[in-house]
């Protein structure tokens, strides 16, 4: 059996690739985190053959656990999981690891299980080549996007980051609030959260992610919570209890 653990910020996401991997009879899932941190410790105490893991997590990425966990002795399998594909064609070509995009269909994940067992079996070593494929990801992650475009009246106007205020969402609906106004995206807030992967952005909440530029005012909530006023915009942002800490760090709140 291929003992394997799950690591993924968002639990539907978990969910949904245990799921997949129940038609495969030698995987074994030993384990789950949520974080990265959490993925390091449950690792070093199982010693797992195989890590499905979430490229863009609170608290360290998955590239910062995969970084962790080459420099062990001992190092599983790594299969990366992401929303957005910019690194897709570059990991196969590396030939590093296997690389999942979401959703993940049925047909992908056999593929990529039949390549984990065609390395796991032969005891090929790839460490050499995902550290090449680390580094290809790190030198990609400086060369974030810096335009956005959403929509307007059925048009398409093009945003810059520093424009952005926040994102919220409105029933099923992403809103962005800008200088420029109010437009929807057709992305999801998790997905624009992975696009916008800057020191500026912080998800502040489930249904908030916030330009901290743009912060005018800090109020001291319940449990430990605060709510933000932004500028040009009247409504106040929630900082959730599981962001509190983080948020506190960024602003330097002691």
């Amino acid at each position: 059996m291929i003992r394997c653990i799950i690591v993924d910020d968002e639990m539907p996401a978990r969910e949904e690739i245990k799921y997949l991997l129940q038609q495969f009879d030698d995987i074994d899932i030993v384990g789950e985190a949520a974080h990265g941190l959490e993925a390091i410790e449950l690792i070093q105490k199982l010693k797992p053959d195989l890590i499905f893991l979430d490229i863009k997590m609170p608290k360290i990425s998955g590239i910062e656990v995969a970084e962790h966990v080459i420099k062990d002795e001992y190092v599983p399998l790594i299969v990366f999981i992401t929303a957005f594909d910019q690194f897709a064609i570059k990991a196969f070509d590396v030939n590093a690891i296997d690389y999942l995009l979401k959703p993940i269909s049925k047909e992908r994940l056999k593929k990529t299980i039949d390549k984990i067992k065609e390395i796991y079996y032969s005891r090929i070593d790839y460490n050499d080549r995902l550290e090449k494929f680390l580094k290809y990801i790190k030198d990609e992650e400086r060369n974030k996007i810096n335009k956005i475009s959403v929509y307007k009246s059925g048009k398409l106007i093009p945003l810059d980051l520093n424009e952005i205020i926040y994102i919220t969402v409105e029933g099923r609906t992403t809103v962005i609030v800008s200088t420029k106004g109010r437009f929807e995206s057709n992305n999801t807030l998790s997905q624009l959260e992975r696009k916008l992967n800057t020191k500026n952005f912080f998800r502040s909440h489930r249904s908030f992610l916030i330009n901290i530029d743009y912060i005018e005012e800090i109020e001291p909530w319940f449990n430990s919570t605060y709510q933000i006023k932004m500028k040009y915009s009247k409504e106040k942002i929630p900082v959730s209890r599981s962001q509190a800490k983080e948020f506190r760090e960024i602003m330097n709140i002691n």
